[in-house]
This record gives structure tokens, sequence and C-alpha cells, in this order.
């Protein structure tokens, strides 16, 4: 029986608390269960081999209450295979209080849900100390210390493993040269007689390095493999252990009690049990190495995170750990300094690097109300900035969050990984003792030889390691480039679904399109000037607060035009705005706005209708009752949207769009982009099923849209992608996030998907066909036909080096390159916008609207009725 106490959280009068206390009790398995009201926690008392705490944390959630939950990372020392992975799983898992335990080799840690009323985080290191490792403490709360704590940890490890590596060599090379050296090297053996004329001295010293090595550095192969046996879960230091072991054994009693066996069975096999112990430790040197690098992108995502900030409290600037800034705190940025918080600058003027955010090459102008982000660099002036997120809530540390649980989530594939390794060292031993019992039984005199020199390389050459590391080596490196790339993985999960998703659905506005409207157009009436018209139509904009009117007026300011101020204003709901401007009567609306005020527009009606076509809202202008001309305002497209698409198709994808907007600008839009399939006025409720519509054909798909309206949609695709824009990146929005607000992260997000997963079918290939070939060669299965087997020490190399090729492959994703080539800079949209529009699509002002870019110069108005 096991013991919970259960925080619960939304409880308010004696109802809720037996309601809680009927929802335990009907969990098969719970004995008894208690709900004190008072102190909001549950006692709970269950069979563990019929209930488990996960089961119990749902049967409160499904009552409709919280139960309290805590997340722990902790690090993991001392794996080296799979199997380690599964028994401090299993380990902690056991632990009364755990709900969920997940072990990544990769990384060296453990994520663990449990119950902090039932179970402490020392408890669990305990529990991880029992299961033979050792734990270490990561706590971001405490800043980077923590972080620095667990790198001195890594590197502490790598110098004792390349100690041991180095020591080892040492050690072996003489005892290689006594073993073999006679054999290769003319006249060895008689400088060696000369020395000591006898032979035993020599099998003595061999025996004094034989034994340094494997009991010196190879014990970390027998402490680790001989913990994995009692806990009955043998691993790769089991199978190392209980080769290395038996060689050395069997030699010992050679030189010990040479009269226990015949004289033709004699031999020594120190020199391969010494060179596999170094063979192996070389390998896992070289593959800790190959690990360290596969988490560079993590650790330069920490390194952005600053370690102290300058805090003014009562009047007085003062250093302090970033772990003591709390939510207010005035910060002081000086120039060079990164930002230690997110919040909003109260005073001050500077320029700030936010490349490592949003990708912008030229850094954002900061002034008194912007907001800025931690990580980020101050580059001129001093900023005061109060903080409004510190510690966990900043984003970098979210971005940081979000990447770690990518690299350390199970992909649906690694099952079948995990199901082999979990039979896999058993196998292995159970082979090695068929083989050795086999060649024991028919091998010609001195059997013992083969039978013993195969069983130790079918030991040794088993390689559970590079099974083990196939997956979460390749999502590492994976999710840590798509990081770099301005992609984020939630899970390794939607990693692997998007790279399966066979249609791409795209919302319109704020994905295909700028997301905000824009002048775009503008014809004047034959005979006119274009110039004139947009002064005109900003003057009589100026009063109005109308997206469209935004538009007209930002066009007139990024051109320079001064426009005169609206004399008298009046906006006609449906129609447009009549005003005074300079002393004349300007109408500006739709074509019904001038048939009710008697203005002719029939000269404009077949332009109005093509741009209408186009996806544009015309836009009419009169002045004194003579059409002057018409504006064409729309929601552009970016201007990487059509590139985009057509990178989709070029992948094999189809590509679709779901809008509210009217089926016609749906169209035009479509038809700009290159998209081929529409779903037009549709609510942000009916996204949702326009997927569900798609998914029933068969098909897999990822939706992407801007994270705010779309979560239904998100929500119900295999995939949901928001794209977000500079600092303003809804973490929680999507499985993945484009940080950049560039469309072309899309790209990046599919090419490094499928990298990876490529990468870890060909990391899988490889550990099963390297142990289904090996294996058999070692257990010398083609030793009758042609006389092959395998020398343990060569057996101990492939070991060693298998893992070392899946980490080092797994590298290899480092160097993804963006197929959608870098995206636009800041500045570079902001011209196109401000010049009339996204040249990439093709949509630009008419030729007619040519000196509007030249500057101001005099009007030159139509002849009827011109007030000029």
């Amino acid at each position: 029986m096991q013991e919970l106490e259960i925080g619960v959280q939304g409880m308010t009068c004696a109802n809720c608390s037996a309601r809680v206390e009927r929802a335990l009790a009907k969990v098969p398995g719970v004995a008894a269960a208690a709900v004190n009201l008072a102190t909001e926690r549950a006692s709970v008392r269950l069979d563990e081999t019929a209930a488990t705490a996960a089961g119990v944390a749902a049967a409160v959630k499904d009552a409709g209450y919280a139960p309290v939950v805590a997340e722990l990372e902790i690090g993991v020392g001392g794996m080296t295979c799979a199997n380690c992975v599964s028994r401090v799983e299993r380990a902690l898992r056991k632990t009364p209080g755990v709900l969920e335990a997940i072990v990544n080799l990769a990384t060296e840690r453990a994520t663990v849900r449990y119950f902090p009323a039932t179970v402490s985080p020392e408890e669990l290191g305990r529990a991880i100390t029992e299961a033979g490792y050792t734990p270490r403490p990561l706590d971001r709360e405490e800043g980077s210390a923590a972080e620095d704590v667990e790198v001195r940890a890594r590197e502490a490890e790598l110098r004792a493993r390349l100690h041991d590596t180095v020591g080892a060599a040492v050690l072996s090379v003489p005892l290689l040269a006594l073993a073999m050296g006679p054999m290769v090297v003319p006249g060895l053996a008689e400088a060696l007689a000369r020395v000591a004329p006898t032979q035993r001295f020599w099998e003595w010293v061999q025996l004094a390095l034989g034994t340094a090595v494997v009991f010196g550095p190879g014990r970390r192969f027998f402490s680790s493999g001989w913990a994995a046996f009692r806990h009955l879960s043998p691993d790769m230091n089991s199978l190392v252990m209980t080769g290395v072991g038996a060689a050395w054994l069997y030699s010992a009693a050679v030189v010990l009690v040479p009269g226990l066996l015949p004289a033709q069975a004699r031999h020594l096999y120190f020199e391969p049990a010494a060179v596999v112990v170094t063979l192996i430790l070389m390998g896992k040197y070289l593959e800790a190495l190959a690990k360290g690098r596969a988490g560079a992108a993590i650790r330069k995502l920490v390194g952005l995170q600053a370690k102290t900030a300058r805090v003014v409290r009562e009047g007085v600037e003062a250093d302090v750990p970033i772990a003591s800034v709390v939510r207010g705190d005035v910060v002081i940025v000086r120039p060079g300094e990164r930002v230690p918080v997110d919040g909003e600058v109260r005073g001050g003027e500077s320029y700030v690097d936010e490349s490592m955010l949003t990708g912008e090459p030229m850094p954002a102008a900061k002034r008194a109300g912007d907001r800025v982000v931690s990580g980020t660099v101050n580059q001129h002036g001093v900023l005061r900035v109060e903080a409004r997120q510190v510690g966990r809530e900043t984003l970098l540390a979210q971005i940081i969050r979000m990447v770690e649980q990518a690299q350390g989530s199970k992909l649906p594939i690694q099952r079948l990984a995990d199901r082999v390794v979990s039979v896999f060292t058993p196998i292995v031993l159970a082979i090695a003792a068929v083989t050795f019992a086999v060649w024991l039984a028919l091998a010609p005199a001195p059997a013992i030889t083969l039978a013993l020199v195969s069983a130790v390389a079918v030991l040794v050459v088993a390689c559970p390691c590079a099974m083990g590391l196939a997956t979460p080596a390749a999502i590492m490196v994976g999710s840590g480039r798509a990081a770099e790339l301005g992609v984020l993985f939630r899970t390794g999960e939607a990693l692997e679904a998007l790279s399966h998703v066979d249609t791409v659905v795209l919302d319109k506005t704020g994905t295909l399109t700028v997301g905000r409207p824009q002048l775009v157009d503008l014809e004047p009436a034959p005979g006119g000037d274009a110039l004139a018209v947009l002064r005109f139509a900003a003057g009589a904009d100026s009063g109005s607060e109308h997206p469209l009117a935004a538009a007209i007026l930002a066009a007139a300011q990024a051109r320079g035009v001064a426009y005169p101020k609206a004399e008298r204003f009046e906006a006609i709901p449906g129609y447009g705005v009549k005003a005074i401007v300079e002393g004349h009567t300007v109408l500006l609306g739709a074509a019904r706005l001038l048939a009710r005020e008697g203005a002719a527009a029939d000269a404009l009606a077949e332009r109005a209708a093509a741009l209408a076509e186009r996806g544009r809202t015309p836009i009419y202008l009169a002045v004194d009752g003579a059409a002057w001309g018409i504006l064409g305002v729309a929601d552009p497209l970016k201007p990487e949207s059509a590139a985009v698409v057509a990178a989709l198709k070029a992948k094999g994808l189809r590509v679709g769009m779901i809008t509210g907007d009217s089926a016609r600008t749906a169209q035009a839009i479509a038809r700009q982009a290159g998209v081929d399939e529409v779903e037009a006025e549709v609510l942000p409720s009916g996204k949702a099923e326009a997927v569900q519509r798609l998914q029933a054909q068969g098909r897999k798909i990822a939706f992407v849209g801007d994270g705010i309206n779309d979560a239904p949609a998100l929500a119900q695709a295999e995939v949901g992608i928001a794209v977000a824009t500079g600092t303003d990146i809804a973490i929680e929005a999507a499985d993945v996030t484009l940080t950049r607000g560039d469309l072309r992260g899309l790209l990046n997000a599919l090419e490094v998907a499928r990298r990876t997963m490529r990468t870890i079918r060909g990391n899988l290939f490889w550990a099963f066909i390297y142990n289904i070939l090996l294996i058999p060669l070692a257990a010398g299965v083609f030793y009758p036909a042609w006389g092959l087997t395998l020398n343990p020490m060569l057996a101990g190399l492939a070991m060693g080096l298998s893992s070392v090729f899946v980490v080092t492959n797994s590298l290899r994703l480092r160097r993804v390159r963006p197929p959608g080539g870098p995206p636009a800079s800041g500045a570079q949209r902001a011209r196109r916008v401000a010049l009339g529009g996204p040249a990439a699509t093709g949509t630009q002002l008419d030729r007619t609207a040519i000196p509007l870019l030249q500057g101001e110069r005099r009007c030159k108005p139509p002849p009827s009725k011109s007030p000029a």
C-alpha cells in the first residue's frame, strides 16, 4: 500500500471536499481517501499494483478541481546506455507521489512530475542515488549558477574519462607489447629473455598490468555493471564487466593456479581485456565530447541570460544577483549590457540589438513606454527598465524551457528502440552463454580458447548504447538548430508530426498578408494628378480613425505629402466621409457615396471593378462634385509569401488558405500567393471544422496562423504553427512557434523536421544493422565456413565507435541551412511598405503614381472644377 498527500485547489465548501472524496474513492485500487477542506489536502491510501499517482491526479481533475503538481528537472550522472535510462525511470516512477518521469540520455537529465505534498526533490535525488547514479540539482530560479554547476560537473566527468582513457592506454601499450610483440617484432623475444630468463616473470608482469587496467580505469564498468545486475536490469556495463571479467579471471587462473588447466589451454588474455577497456573508454570519451557539442544550442541560449542586474532601491543603485530581482524593480541597463528582465522602458533612449530573438540585423530604437526582453543587448544610451517578468517568467526563460522540453520528450519512433533495448542485453548474455557452450563442445582442442574468445567478443561488441542514443541525440541537435533558425518546437512529437504532414493550411490575415490595410493603388481621373488626389484624400481623412483612413494617411506621410486639415468632417456609416478641405467639398468613400451626393463616377467604374477583382477596396475621391480619382486599399501579401508557397509546393505539399474575408478578396490573395485551395467567409470557430473536413480526406494537416484567434484550428491540426512578430511571441499558442514573424520560418521548420527524422532513421538503421551483423561474427557463426572470427579488441573498438557514429551523425544537423534564404530585415520590409506595398508579389502603385515617389511638386489638377 502507498500513502499519498495531494494538494487540491478550487475547493470552497464541504460539498467540494465530499465530491473530491467520492471521485477518489471510485478510482480502482484506492483503499481510503480523506479530504481536508481547511488544509486543502487529500490523503489517499492506494494499492500501487492497481492504481497510480497519475490516475489519482486525473480523478481529482475530472471532479473539477486542480491537483497541485510540481515539475522538477534534475541532472543524472553516470548513465551510459538506454538500459540506464530505463533503470532511472523505473526508480523514479516507483517513488510514491511521482506521476511521470522521463529521462533523456543525450542531455543526461530527468524531468519529473510529482505531488510536492508527498515527495520532495531531495527524495527524488535519493531514488536516483539508490539506482546507482548521481543526481545533479538544476534550478534556474538561481539564475545561471545552477547551469554553471551542471557545466562544471560535465567538465569534471569529461576530465575523469580522459584521465582513465590515458591511464588505460599507458598501461595497455606495454601489456600489448609483451603479449603480441614477440610474434611481430623480430628479436624482441630474445631481448625479453635476457632481461628475465623465465616466462613466468613476464606472466606476472602481464597480470599486474592487466589487473591495473581492468580494476583501475575499468572499475566504472564493474561498479555500474554490478548495480545493474542487482536491479535485474543488465546494461552495456554489465556486458563489458562480464566479458572483460571472464577474460581476466581465466588469465589470472592460468598465472596463479596453472595446474587447474591442461597445458595446451594455458593462454593469457590480459591484453584483449585491457585493450577492450581502453578502446571502450576512448569511445565513451569521444561520445561525451560529441554529446557536449550536441547541447551547444541550449548552452548558447542560457549564455544570453544575465547573471546580475543593477537595481535602483530606495534611490540607491546596486548590483544584485538576477535571482534577487522582483517584479516592479527598476533596472539600470548601461551600453553594452544585456537586458536582465522583461520589462518596460521608464526612462532613457537607446538602440537595442534584438537579433537573438527576431533575427533583425538592425537594432530597434527604444524609448519610454517601449517593451524590452531579457537577453537582448543595449547598444548606446542608458535605459531605466521596470521589471515586468523575471526569472522563469521571462520570454528567454520560456524559450529555453520550451527547447529543453522538446529535447527531453520521447518520440513515437523511439518506442520500437525502447522495446528492443529492454530485452537486448539479456538476449546478448544468453547468446554469449550459448556461444561459449557450443564452441567448448565442438571446437578443436584447445576448445576453451575459441569458446572464451568468441563469448567475450559477443559481450563486448553488442552495443545497446547506439540504439539508446539514436533518437534523443538527433532531437537534441535538431531542436537546438531549429531554435537558432527562429523555430521553437514545443515537443519532439511536434517535430515528428511535422515531418509527416502532406498539406499546409495558411490563415490569410497576418500570416500570408501584412495584417494591416495599406494604400497599394492610386489612379487619378484622366488628365488629373496623382499627388493632388492623395493630398485631398488625406486631408478629408485627417479627422477619421477608420483603418482605411489610417492607410491613406500613412501613405501620405511616407511620401512627405503635406495635406491640409479638414474644416468640417462628417463620417457617413456604410458610405464614407464628407469634409470641407481648403474651401472645397470633398467626398471620399464607396461609389454609393458619390451616387447619393450626385457626383458622377462612371469614368472610374471600370477601374474600380478591376481593383475589386484584385482584392482591393476601391475608394472614390470627388471634389466639388467631380470625380478626381480612385484609391485601392488592401492588406497586401508579405514580401516572402508567394516564394514560400512555391517552395512548399516544390516539396510536394498541398497548400490551402482559410479566411473570414469575402470570396472575391480571398481568391485575389490566393492568386497572388499561388494558393490553389481556398475556403473563404469562415468564422474563427469554423476554421477547426474546415481543418476537420480536410483530415476526413486522409490528409495530415499543418495549420499556420497568428496564434491569437486561430486557437481551435491550431489545436485541431496534426501540427499547429503560430507566426509571432518581434517580441510579441505567444509561447503557449501552438506546437511550433516561428519567432521571427517571417513565413520563411515555416520552410526552416519543415527542413529541420524532415532532416531530423531522416537522421533518426539513419541512426536506428545503423544501430540495428551493426548489432545484427557483428554479433553473429563475434559468435563464430562464420568460422566453420570461412574461418572468420572477431577479435575482442576489434569488438571493443567497434562498440566504442558505434555510439560515437550515432552522435556524430546527429551533429550534422547543426549544418542545416535555411532553405528559403535569410529573412528580409525589418528595415527592408519597412522600406517596401513605405513605398506602397511588397514588391515580391508584383503588387505596386500604378505608373501614374510614380511622381509621388519623387517628392513634393506643384499640383496639376484636372481641368474641370479644379480648385487649384
